[in-house]
């Protein structure tokens, strides 16, 4: 629960070819206000530990021009988030 009180699940959404649509034009696997997708089950990795070394990376940035992450950092920190969809 957030704070101030239960969250309103929006529950509006469509069947399409390639998954539910919500009310907002995004589109995943599950229709919308699903209890799989607010609260998953199992183990989710979150990434390297602190200090693991981090695997090669070249990956598409905000920009869409891919980026090594290796190559481009120059031995100074990095920072990488990775997001499933926009729908959460």
């Amino acid at each position: 629960m957030r704070p101030g009180g239960p969250v309103e699940l929006e529950t509006r959404s469509e069947q399409t070819e390639f998954g539910w649509r919500d009310h907002l034009g995004f589109i995943g696997p599950l229709k919308a206000g699903t209890a799989a997708r607010m609260e998953p089950k199992g183990e989710f990795p979150t990434g390297p530990a602190i200090g693991e070394l981090l695997p090669d990376i070249v990956a598409p940035n905000h920009d869409g021009r891919m980026v090594d992450a290796h190559a481009e950092r120059h031995d100074g920190p990095l920072v990488v988030v990775f997001y499933r969809s926009a729908v959460w």
